[in-house]
């Protein structure tokens, strides 16, 4: 009796360790399913990227956007910090930063002309973004690339 007992342990053991080795299974293809893979982005995307960086002083919109890469809004909004690790209007105000760095060492040139060609609305905003990103204020910034 102790034989048929320790036996059907061992089957029920087996069986457990089966059935969680198939759960395991299905759980890491589900996950594998709904993340894009590793450096593979849909078309779009590359797009998107393309046109924001060529346009990104005009007043682009997600609905002109996502009808270039053709999708719907919804989707490019949903799906852009997914890509872009930020969202639509941070990643604007990004690209309007990065162009303000080529600009402000020229000290000819006020803050608030920059703030102007980079497509801010006015000096505060433009140095409220920069802080933000770059974590100095856009005359400190100044200060320290004239001062070497």
């Amino acid at each position: 009796m102790y034989r048929l007992f320790r036996e059907t342990k061992m089957e029920d053991s087996a069986a457990e360790l089966s059935t969680r080795s198939l759960l395991l299974q299905i759980l890491a293809l589900m996950i594998s399913r709904n993340t894009p893979a590793a450096g593979k982005k849909p078309a779009w995307v590359y797009k998107i990227n393309e046109i924001l960086h060529d346009q990104f002083l005009d007043t682009l919109t997600l609905d002109y956007l996502s009808g270039i890469a053709d999708i719907h809004p919804v989707h490019l909004s949903r799906d852009f910090p997914r890509y872009f690790n930020c969202s639509f209007g941070e990643y604007i105000r990004k690209l309007k930063v990065e162009k303000s760095l080529s600009l402000i060492p020229d000290k000819k040139t006020a803050l608030t002309e920059i703030a102007y060609e980079c497509g801010f609305s006015d000096q505060s905003h433009f140095t409220r973004c920069f802080k933000e990103i770059n974590g100095i204020t856009p005359s400190a910034y100044r200060k320290i690339l004239l001062a070497n």
